[in-house]
Parts: structure tokens; sequence; C-alpha cells
């Protein structure tokens, strides 16, 4: 039998690691706390906001 291979689903997650400066830190340990959430919910949801934005930051598979 081959060996299990690890199918990726929806919920599937990735770590990712990014540097701060001590003002964006703040910010969000003061978003978090208002909001009763933690700061990684925080992020993911300012991650899922751009992602969909009709405006891309960057723009993703267009043609110059």
């Amino acid at each position: 039998m081959p060996p299990a291979t690890k199918k990726s689903t929806p919920k599937a997650s990735h770590r990712l690691s990014v540097s701060l400066t001590e003002e964006q830190h703040k910010e969000l340990l003061e978003i978090a706390e208002k909001n009763k959430v933690s700061v990684a919910w925080v992020i993911r949801e300012a991650i899922e906001r751009l992602l969909r934005d009709e405006q891309p930051l960057f723009h993703v598979g267009q043609v110059r």
C-alpha cells in the first residue's frame, strides 16, 4: 500500500512569522482586548478583508 498522503482541506492552516513595530503590536493588542478576541484572530480577520477587497493591494494574476 502507498504511504498515506496528507490532503489539504479548507481548514488546513499554515504558520507564518512576521515582525511588527512596537506601535503595530500595541494597536493589535488594543483591538483584540476591546473585542475580546485573540491577536491572531484580529490578524486573520484583517487578512480575510484584504483578500476580499475589490481593489487588491498587489494585482495578483494581472499582467502589467
